[in-house]
Protein backbone atom coordinates (compact mmCIF):
# COMPACT_ATOMS: atom_id res chain seq x y z
CA UNK A 1 0.00 0.00 0.00
CA UNK A 2 1.35 3.66 -0.98
CA UNK A 3 2.20 5.98 1.50
CA UNK A 4 -0.80 8.67 1.52
CA UNK A 5 0.08 12.30 1.90
CA UNK A 6 -1.87 13.86 4.34
CA UNK A 7 -1.54 17.62 3.37
CA UNK A 8 -3.92 20.02 5.02
CA UNK A 9 -5.06 23.60 4.08
CA UNK A 10 -4.70 26.30 6.99
CA UNK A 11 -4.26 29.99 7.62
CA UNK A 12 -1.19 30.71 9.73
CA UNK A 13 0.17 34.50 11.06
CA UNK A 14 3.58 34.58 10.80
CA UNK A 15 5.95 37.62 10.96
CA UNK A 16 3.15 39.70 10.95
CA UNK A 17 2.04 38.26 7.38
CA UNK A 18 -0.96 36.29 7.17
CA UNK A 19 -0.39 32.86 4.74
CA UNK A 20 -2.51 30.39 3.92
CA UNK A 21 -0.48 27.02 2.92
CA UNK A 22 -0.61 23.45 2.71
CA UNK A 23 1.67 21.09 5.16
CA UNK A 24 1.69 17.76 6.48
CA UNK A 25 3.54 18.99 9.69
CA UNK A 26 1.37 18.67 13.17
CA UNK A 27 0.22 21.72 15.30
CA UNK A 28 2.79 21.32 17.36
CA UNK A 29 5.73 21.27 14.55
CA UNK A 30 4.04 24.09 13.25
CA UNK A 31 3.71 26.28 16.22
CA UNK A 32 6.95 25.35 16.96
CA UNK A 33 8.11 27.00 13.59
CA UNK A 34 5.78 29.78 13.21
CA UNK A 35 6.86 30.84 17.04
CA UNK A 36 10.28 30.61 16.31
CA UNK A 37 10.27 33.15 13.41
CA UNK A 38 8.30 35.25 15.18
CA UNK A 39 10.51 35.87 17.52
CA UNK A 40 13.46 35.89 15.85
CA UNK A 41 11.63 38.64 13.15
CA UNK A 42 10.84 40.63 16.15
CA UNK A 43 14.77 40.96 17.77
CA UNK A 44 15.10 42.80 14.40
CA UNK A 45 12.81 45.42 15.56
CA UNK A 46 15.49 46.82 17.80
CA UNK A 47 17.27 47.96 14.46
CA UNK A 48 14.18 49.90 12.89
CA UNK A 49 14.04 48.12 9.35
CA UNK A 50 11.30 47.60 7.24
CA UNK A 51 9.58 44.67 7.13
CA UNK A 52 11.12 43.81 3.84
CA UNK A 53 14.20 44.47 5.70
CA UNK A 54 13.59 42.37 8.39
CA UNK A 55 12.38 39.06 6.28
CA UNK A 56 15.64 39.20 4.63
CA UNK A 57 18.15 39.63 7.56
CA UNK A 58 15.80 36.71 8.90
CA UNK A 59 16.27 34.28 5.74
CA UNK A 60 19.91 34.90 5.84
CA UNK A 61 20.33 34.18 9.44
CA UNK A 62 17.89 30.34 8.82
CA UNK A 63 19.96 29.94 5.75
CA UNK A 64 23.27 30.40 7.67
CA UNK A 65 21.86 27.64 10.05
CA UNK A 66 21.00 25.69 7.44
CA UNK A 67 24.32 25.63 6.12
CA UNK A 68 26.23 25.30 9.62
CA UNK A 69 23.23 21.97 10.36
CA UNK A 70 24.61 20.74 6.79
CA UNK A 71 28.01 21.35 7.61
CA UNK A 72 28.21 19.35 11.08
CA UNK A 73 25.89 16.61 9.28
CA UNK A 74 28.29 15.82 6.66
CA UNK A 75 30.97 16.12 9.50
CA UNK A 76 29.22 13.51 11.42
CA UNK A 77 28.58 11.17 8.00
CA UNK A 78 32.48 11.12 8.04
CA UNK A 79 33.05 10.38 11.12
CA UNK A 80 30.54 7.90 11.23
CA UNK A 81 32.72 6.59 8.18
CA UNK A 82 35.88 6.57 9.67
CA UNK A 83 34.15 4.58 13.38
CA UNK A 84 32.71 2.13 10.67
CA UNK A 85 36.40 1.43 9.33
CA UNK A 86 37.62 1.13 12.10
CA UNK A 87 34.80 -1.61 14.36
CA UNK A 88 35.84 -3.45 10.82
CA UNK A 89 39.58 -2.92 11.37
CA UNK A 90 39.42 -4.26 14.89
CA UNK A 91 36.80 -7.12 13.89
CA UNK A 92 39.04 -8.18 11.89
CA UNK A 93 41.98 -8.04 13.79
CA UNK A 94 39.93 -10.31 16.45
CA UNK A 95 38.67 -12.32 13.62
CA UNK A 96 42.16 -13.08 13.10
CA UNK A 97 43.36 -13.55 16.56
CA UNK A 98 40.96 -16.23 17.27
CA UNK A 99 41.51 -18.74 14.14
CA UNK A 100 45.31 -18.16 15.17
CA UNK A 101 45.36 -18.66 18.78
CA UNK A 102 49.40 -19.97 19.02
CA UNK A 103 50.43 -16.25 17.64
CA UNK A 104 49.39 -15.21 21.54
CA UNK A 105 51.49 -17.44 23.08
Amino acid sequence: MADVETHRSISINVAKERLQIRTDLSDADLKEIVDYIDERYESYGRYNLEAGKRLALLALEMAQQLFEAKRRLHQAKVYREQVDQSIKDISSLLEEGIEQPKDWE
